[in-house]
This record gives structure tokens, C-alpha cells and sequence, in this order.
């Protein structure tokens, strides 16, 4: 049985909730996935909401899903409730149904409240939900921006590999009490050649085995800054990457990582929207009409808040008013936290600038150049309301 039924596209409200667009199309079954490492239980409900079909099977059985779906009425739509691995299951399937999405588990766990649980009754809630069109739905990046995105957190992978590795060779001289070179491979492989004779045969192996590998992984990173390079000169993501670079202090890298991660800005309404889908809003505590301020939710990509705050720190080496603001950031909330505070505090203030030069299409120097006189006038406003007289 075939019924007409108002689905949805996905979008983001004002506050950062999921808006839905309303478009008529025809589906005769929904399907909810509660999807794990080694087993996949799917349910399909029909426009009546009674369920026609389940389900479960282990993640090896692809053949087994696909003539499952093939069985089913069509058109169909089907819901994935978001895991760390959805993405194989999205890629295999996406061509066996009508429509695929991802369902947000943040919010489905909200609305879902205290239940008991089972793999069955998560992915007929999906189903059920995605027929009534109450099912909160995420953004599925397609195949050229994944990729673009897989390179940008690969280049975060190697860079905290390659960090942990120089801290390990500045710990082992620190002890021996030793003043030790620049720690890239060439400079420490040349220290090593005149000062290898004030290190022990213990620290002989250990400072060899580290070279060893901070050159193996210097030589991947060029590698993969070539790739990087390359990715953003294609036709599609050339122009939004040349825009972000008009920020100082934010290269290819970043710029990559930026881009990939956010996606299409023009899905996001406003810049808090985006602040809050990027998961940099503190999480707020309210009681007994009081509100406490509590750390960032974290609820979208750590790799774009990494990217976000390293290139904060090299924007405000080179624009004294960045500095000037982290600074004060730094002496109002102290210094034993607030340098950490400050810094996420500029990420958070970059990716609003970002977000005000792809809304107008502007480079950061215009972008700046007009909020000054906004920012002038203000000052100079609450100047005047301290001298008039109470």
C-alpha cells in the first residue's frame, strides 16, 4: 500500500535544532537501523506504523540485508541511528532504498526518555518516528566531501602521532639534563652525529628509535600536504578555501579542515547555529533562577575545534585586536584555566568571522574593517552612558 506522506529535508533552526523542510513524496515502508560492530537489527513499519518486517544479522551477512530490502514495499526510506562507523553501512546500502539518513542518537535518546532498551525496540522507535516525520535527522556528507574530510583528520592523526613522539625525545634529554636540538628530523639527526656521546646506551636505542620515527612521519605529513594541496584546488571547494585563507594564520590545512568539516555554510541560518552544531557552546546550568556556565558540549567534530583554536593562536600573533581580546579573556577567568578558556574562546570567535565572510562573501580584511566602526560606536556609547549623570 502506497500512501502519500509529507517527508522532510533536513535543515537547521535558529537555536541549532533540526528544522524540517516539508516535500510530498510517496513511501510505502520506513526503516530504522540500530547498527553496532557485529550485529545490525533493522525494522520496517508500513504508513500505518505497524511493522512489517524485522531483521537481525550479523554486519558480515551483507547479501542477507540486501535481499531483505529487496523484499520490501517501495519506495522506502530508511533512518541509521548515528555511530562512529556508520559510514561502510551507508555506502553499501545507499543505492538499495529510496532515501537514507542518519537519525542524531543525542536527540533521539532525549526524546526517548527512560525505557527499557532493546536492539528491536531502538529500530522500530526509528521506524516509527521516521513515519510520523518527528525522527531528528543529520547531515550525510557525500563522497568528494568525505574524503576531503578523511584527509583533514588524517593530517590531525599524524600531527598528535608526530607531537607525542617530540615530547617523548624532549622528556628523555630533560632527564639526562641535556639542552637538545630543534626537534625535526634533520636538525636532531645532526645533533645526534656530534652529541651522541653524552647520551647513555639505553638512551642510545630510545632517541634512535624516536628519530626513526619523527623522520618516517615529517616524510608522510609532505606527503599528505600535497594531497591536501591538490584537494583544494578541485573546482568544487577552490573558491570556499581561498576565502577561509584570507584569514591570517590559516593555510591549506586549515582551510581544508574548515571546509570539510562545516560542509555547505548555507545550511546553517545563523552563526550560533553553527557555533552550537560545532559543539563550542558552554553548557549552561540553570537552577533557582542562577545560571552556571559549564564547558563546551563537544557535540560536533573534534578535529574542526582543533583546527578552529590552533588557528585562533596564529591569528592572534598576527592581528594585535585577536590578541587583545584573548588577553583580556586570559585576566578576567585567570591564569591557571584561563589561558585554556581563552583559547577555545577564540575558536569559537574565528569560526563566527568565518561564518560572516561565506554568508557575505567578503575576505577577512573587509570583514574586519567593518565591524570596527560597529565596534567604535559602541565604545563610544557606553563611554557616554558612564558620564551622564544617575
Amino acid at each position: 500500500m502506497e500512501v502519500a506522506l509529507v517527508c522532510t529535508e533536513v535543515m537547521l533552526d535558529r537555536k541549532g535544532r533540526i528544522a524540517l523542510k516539508e516535500l510530498t513524496v510517496q513511501f510505502a515502508s520506513f526503516i530504522g537501523v540500530d547498527l553496532h560492530k557485529k550485529t545490525v537489527s533493522l525494522s520496517a513499519v508500513g504508513p500505518d506504523r505497524l511493522e512489517i518486517d524485522f531483521l537481525k544479522t550479523s554486519t558480515k551477512c551483507v547479501g542477507r540485508i540486501e535481499k531483505w530490502l529487496a523484499d520490501l514495499p517501495k519506495p522506502c526510506w530508511m533512518a541509521v541511528e548515528t555511530v562512529g562507523f556508520v559510514e561502510w553501512f551507508i555506502d553499501r546500502f545507499r543505492s538499495h532504498v529510496d532515501r537514507i539518513d542518519i537519525a542524531d542518537a543525542t536527540q533521539l535518546a532525549y526524546k526517548r526518555g527512560r525505557r527499557r532498551r532493546s536492539d528491536r525496540n531502538d529500530a522500530r522507535d526509528i521506524a516509527e518516528r521516521l513515519s510520523r516525520g518527528e525522527c531528528p535527522l543529520g547531515f550525510i556528507a557525500d563522497d568528494a566531501l568525505m574524503q576531503l574530510r578523511k584527509l583533514g583528520r588524517h593530517w590531525r592523526s599524524l600531527s598528535r602521532t608526530l607531537s607525542r613522539a617530540k615530547h617523548c625525545v624532549k622528556s628523555m634529554l630533560h632527564a639526562a639534563n641535556i639542552r637538545g636540538p630543534q626537534l625535526n628530523a634533520a636538525s636532531a639527526h645532526r645533533w645526534y652525529l656530534v652529541h651522541s656521546h653524552l647520551l647513555k646506551p639505553a638512551q642510545h636505542d630510545a632517541f634512535e628509535d624516536f628519530l626513526e620515527i619523527i623522520a618516517l612521519l615529517e616524510r608522510k605529513r609532505e606527503r599528505l600536504r600535497r594531497r591536501i594541496f591538490f584537494a583544494n584546488r578541485s573546482e568544487r571547494f577552490a573558491d570556499t578555501v581561498d576565502l577561509i585563507k584570507t584569514v591570517p594564520g590559516i593555510d591549506e590545512i586549515w582551510g581544508c579542515v574548515i571546509a570539510a568539516e562545516v560542509g555547505p555554510f548555507d545550511r546553517f541560518p545563523n552563526a550560533d547555529t553553527l557555533e552550537f552544531w560545532a559543539g563550542l557552546t558552554p553548557d549552561n546550568q540553570k537552577s533557582a533562577g542562577r545560571t552556571q556556565s559549564g564547558k563546551i558540549t563537544k557535540a560536533g567534530s573534534a578535529t574542526l575545534r582543533w583546527a578552529l583554536c590552533q588557528a585562533a593562536m596564529t591569528l592572534c600573533q598576527s592581528d594585535p585586536k585577536q590578541e587583545a581580546t584573548r588577553q583580556r579573556l586570559i585576566k578576567r577567568l585567570g591564569k591557571t584555566a584561563g589561558k585554556a578558556k581563552a583559547n577555545v574562546a577564540m575558536g569559537r570567535r574565528l569560526l563566527r568571522i568565518i561564518f560572516a565572510m561565506m554568508r557575505d562573501r567578503k575576505p577577512y580584511l573587509r570583514i574586519a574593517s567593518s565591524d570596527r566602526p560597529a565596534a567604535a560606536n559602541r565604545a563610544r556609547l557606553k563611554a557616554r552612558s558612564r558620564k551622564e549623570p544617575a
